[in-house]
């Protein structure tokens, strides 16, 4: 019973499943889609499928779009080549959506889209070089909805549509009557163009206009007439123009303008009520402008705005009465040249939320400016500008959270600075010349979290500057010149959490608040710790940072007593000679230890004693010279070790005994020359290694132990960098114990020769980089089964030929670099691998452009990006020195031997001849195929028939693009040359290449069909016609 109730509920998700699925898109792209070519399904829609054509023709287009059989939603033309639009391309479709992208149309004829007029809805043409408005084509369109013409070169000027874009143009005027009738468009986009006015008869007949940017002309003023009829405008731009005035009242017909941008103008002045009309304005934008004063009651009564933006200007003076009954409203007045503010220039604005007035001339801010505290401002912004003392700044603002005065010039934090500020979170006071903070300036902001004061002059800490602030949770009084703190400073900070006192003078540790997780003691003048008595009882603290002080050797049993949390100790540039390791007997939570940049020479046995969880270890920069055996014990977690940079020449096989957890090791920058006695290795005992970095040393070749193998134990090697060595020779040894490396770098050695089988039998390598190196040619048998591969550095050797074959058989492959080489040709192995994906550097290498270049340059054509062929230059004949290979016409690829006979090394043709039959060149009657193969301006075809005996031109006939058939029945016997030239859009008709041309017999004789064939065609008709 149970199992039929489970196979019910299976059935019932299945379908439920299915169903959802046919719900997300109603058309999907046709699984079988190579009948598209050259186009290509991007995606299913609603209303059909998305087509993307790149880089191709009309004659090819057409063909494509012959077999399509489903309704398009968007067809997208995307850097095709065709100069004029015109023809059937359209035929028989059921398209919604066409898109001419980076297409280089000037011309449109008028009943191209006749085939599609009932049912087209938008019409793009995006940088396309029109040079006139197409009216004739766009007249049958009764549904276009969404008109789209930028970057064209129109310079004059349209059917229901709802958005018409005509920006990036050279329109100059608007004519009368050119919107008439147009009342359902919503959206008008007229910017970069030519426009120098706006005059109110332009947009007299959109009175459903909602949205219109007139952004980047040369307009230079607008009366307050020009939208008159335009009341439900929501949206205008005009900024980027020549505005030089703003007349008062000019928006006072747009009572539902939401945002208005008018920057990057000219203005100089804002009539007084400008902005009034608009009642429900949000957002008004005069920033990059010449104001050179906020004016009376420019900004008044604006109930509903909510960002005012005046930034990057030339005010110097905030007048009486400029801001009036503002709620809710964020101004921007930064990047002036603000000095003064009269009083009341802010009435009634008591519900500022953001006042940035940053990088100004401001000394002074009094009361009076502001009538009425403002509750609910959250940040006032005054850094970068000229604050010398806070108490001429009025900060009673009840609600304010955030309070930048950075980079000024502050020098005293005196008492009563922040009255009843209790909403106040965040203070930035960095970067001034403060010397003194008064006794418990900071004791009632009982809602402190973050205090930055970094970068001041301050000296000396003492007294209650802080106080018991229950919430403060980070200060950071780094980049001063604190020499002392007293002992209590910070003690009562009971929610602290990050200190930063880096970068000062201090000498001594002080008391350290309890729940303090980040301690930032770096760049201080720390001679010694007391041990036993420095740190509290301390269960929180996570790091602590001691770089660059003067601790040397005095660290010993104590020094970080109570420290029971920590995990991370650094302690570079302490000229440390001795691993302190009584000092670290009581650190049983630490796991990471940096002594890097200190003087330990040697290191004994257990040189660190236990320490139970360290996990990184960092000695490199010490001038290290000796390691003993089992000088690391103890470190039982231990996963990586860092011992670069030091002056090693020999380290004992046992230094590394009990280090089974470790990981990754770096020996790299260092004088060693052999890890192993032939019998044993420096790695046995790294049972978990998987990252050797031994770069930067002297090994002369790979030895048998170098690397961990034994046949009973599991290594796991991924990654070996073996660079700025001194190999000549990569040989099987490298094979033992690398069986599972993915990556391996030999770059800057001096190799010469690869062992057949060596890299080829690393059957999991993913990376190899071999450059740098003396490398001339690859065997075939250098890569053999490698077939995991995913990137090969071959660059700055002397290759003079590389197995592409080989290469390119592996699927994987996805980068090869073989620049600064001395390889003559480009592999064609390289290059349908390059046109899907893989990337082939070949740099500076010295490539012979001649004819065997030229199906590669026929290749080139069909690749829409230039990117990846940018590499290709030639290096000869004279006349190609220094040219890329993109840039290179394939005529001028030229060779003067016997290959200029042989079609493999002729210039691509634009049509070739299709054959049928055993035969294909004798013919009943004159009847001729062929198909296109270039990618570059098709728009048809003419066909020319000449006999070959008399010489003499029998016919010449113009096809169609869309046709690939030429039939002559009234051509008497005899022998033909038959030519098939392509004509372009502009009707000019293309070069003709000799495999253009082709002879055929006519004899006119009649050939019986077979009887059983007879019989077979009669049964199958009389099949077919039962069918229908």
């Amino acid at each position: 019973m149970s199992r039929s109730v489970t196979w019910t509920l299976l059935v019932v998700i299945g379908l439920f499943y299915v169903v959802t699925a046919e719900e997300e898109t109603k058309f999907k792209c046709p699984t079988s889609a190579k009948y598209f070519f050259p186009c290509f399904c991007t995606r299913g829609g609603e209303n059909g499928i998305f087509l993307r054509c790149e880089n191709t023709n009309l004659a090819s287009v057409a063909v494509g779009l012959a077999n399509v059989r489903l309704p398009i939603e968007e067809l997208h033309l995307y850097k095709c080549n065709f100069k004029k639009l015109y023809g059937d391309v359209f035929r028989s479709l059921l398209l919604h959506k066409v898109v001419l992208e980076d297409t280089p149309v000037s011309e449109v004829n008028g009943d191209v889209f006749e085939p599609v007029a009932d049912i087209l809805t938008g019409l793009h043409f995006i940088r396309a070089p029109l040079q006139d408005l197409p009216e004739a084509a766009l007249r049958p369109l009764k549904n276009l909805k969404v008109l789209e013409i930028n970057g064209a070169n129109l310079t004059r000027g349209l059917p229901k549509m709802k958005k018409i874009d005509l920006s990036y143009n050279k329109l100059t005027n608007i004519p009368n009557g050119v919107f008439k009738n147009k009342r359902n468009v919503r959206a008008l986009d007229l910017s970069y163009n030519k426009f120098s006015k706006l005059d109110s008869k332009y947009f007299q007949d959109l009175n459903q206009m909602t949205w219109c940017n007139m952004s980047h002309n040369q307009i230079k003023d607008f009366g307050r007439n020009t939208f008159a009829r335009n009341s439900v405008l929501g949206w205008l731009s005009i900024s980027h123009n020549l505005i030089k005035r703003v007349e008062a009242h000019t928006f006072r017909s747009l009572r539902f303008l939401r945002r208005l941008y008018l920057s990057d103008n000219l203005i100089d002045t804002v009539g007084r009520s400008a902005f009034n009309g608009a009642s429900r304005i949000g957002t008004i934008d005069l920033s990059r402008n010449k104001l050179n004063s906020v004016d009376t009651k420019v900004f008044e009564d604006l109930q509903h705005c909510e960002i005012i933006d005046l930034a990057e200007n030339q005010i110097t003076t905030i007048k009486k009465n400029a801001f009036v009954d503002l709620h809710l409203v964020s101004i921007n007045i930064s990047h002036n040249q603000i000095t003064t503010f009269e009083d009341e220039s802010f009435v009634n604005t008591n519900n500022i939320t953001v006042l940035d007035l940053s990088y100004n001339n401001i000394s002074l801010m009094q009361e009076d400016a502001f009538s009425g505290l403002s509750s609910y401002m959250t940040e006032l912004k005054l850094e970068y500008n000229n604050i010398s003392d806070l108490s001429h700044i009025t900060l009673k603002f009840s609600g304010i959270k955030i309070l930048n005065v950075s980079y000024n010039r502050i020098e005293i934090i005196p008492r009563r600075t922040f009255p009843e500020l209790y909403a106040l979170h965040t203070i930035d006071a960095s970067h001034n010349q403060i010397t003194t903070i008064d006794r418990s300036v900071f004791s009632g902001l009982y809602s402190i979290r973050r205090m930055n004061l970094s970068h001041n002059k301050l000296k000396i800490l003492k007294g209650s500057i802080f106080g018991s602030l229950p919430t403060l949770l980070r200060v950071d009084m780094s980049y001063n010149e604190i020499t002392m703190i007293s002992r209590g400073m910070f003690a009562s900070l009971v929610s602290l959490r990050e200190l930063w006192l880096n970068n000062n003078a201090i000498n001594s540790i002080f008391l350290i608040p309890q729940a303090l997780n980040y301690l930032h003691f770096q760049h201080n003048n720390i001679s010694s710790i007391r041990a036993g008595h420095t740190w509290p009882l301390m269960n929180a603290l996570l790091y602590l940072d001691l770089d660059h002080n003067n601790l040397g050797d005095s660290m010993g049993g104590g020094t970080f007593q109570n420290l029971n949390s920590l995990r991370t100790l650094s302690l570079n540039n302490n000229s440390i000679t001795e691993p302190p390791w009584q000092a670290f007997s009581e650190m049983h939570t630490l796991q990471y230890l940096n002594l890097d940049y200190n003087k330990i020479t040697n290191l004994t046995r257990g040189a660190f004693g236990r320490l139970p969880v360290v996990f990184r270890l960092n000695l490199a920069y010490n001038g290290m010279t000796n390691i003993s055996k089992q000088s690391f014990e103890g470190l039982l977690q231990l996963l990586s070790l860092n011992l670069s940079h030091n002056a090693l020449h020999h380290i004992p096989n046992e230094a590394f005994r009990g280090c089974v957890s470790m990981q990754s090791i770096d020996l790299s920058h260092n004088f060693l020359k052999k890890i192993d006695n032939n019998t044993n290795g420096l790695m046995d005992d790294l049972l978990s290694v998987r990252h050797i970095n031994v770069s930067h040393n002297l090994f002369g070749t790979v030895s048998k132990k170098m690397f961990p193998y034994h046949k009973w134990i599991p290594y796991n090697v991924q990654t070996v960098d073996m660079s700025y060595n001194n190999m000549p020779v990569l040989h099987k040894n490298l094979l033992i114990g690398l069986q599972k490396v993915k990556h391996i770098n030999v770059s800057h050695n001096f190799l010469n020769e690869i062992r057949p089988n060596v890299i080829g039998n690393l059957t999991k390598l993913e990376v190899l980089d071999l450059s740098s190196n003396d490398l001339e040619a690859l065997g075939n048998s250098v890569f053999g089964r490698g077939r995991s591969l995913r990137e090969v550095h071959l660059q700055n050797n002397s290759l003079i030929s590389v197995p592409a074959h080989i290469l390119m058989s592996n699927e994987n492959l996805t980068y090869l670099d073989l620049s600064d080489n001395n390889l003559h040709h480009y592999y064609e192995e390289f290059v349908p691998r390059v046109t899907n994906g893989t990337t082939v550097r070949y740099t500076n290498n010295p490539i012979l452009c001649d004819c065997s270049m030229r199906r590669i340059r026929s290749w080139l054509d069909t690749w829409l990006r230039s990117e990846p062929w940018r590499d290709i230059v030639c290096h000869s004949p004279l006349h190609l020195v220094g040219r890329p290979l993109s840039a290179i016409f394939e005529e001028e690829l030229r060779c003067n031997d016997e290959r200029r006979g042989q079609d493999l090394y002729q210039v691509n043709p634009d049509v070739r001849f299709r054959f049928f039959g055993e035969n294909p060149d004798e013919l009943h009657k004159l009847d001729v195929l062929w198909y296109v193969t270039t990618r570059e301006d098709v728009g048809g075809f003419k066909v020319m028939v000449f006999n070959i005996t008399s010489g003499e031109e029998v016919t010449q006939h113009p096809f169609s693009y869309t046709l690939r058939r030429g039939f002559f029945p009234d051509v008497p016997r005899g022998k033909y040359r038959v030519c098939v030239s392509a004509v372009d859009s502009t009707n000019q008709t293309r070069a003709l290449q000799p495999s253009q041309c082709h002879r055929f017999n006519v004899n006119h004789t009649s050939t019986l069909t077979p009887k059983p064939i007879l019989v077979l065609l009669f049964t199958s008709l009389i099949v077919l016609l039962g069918f229908r």
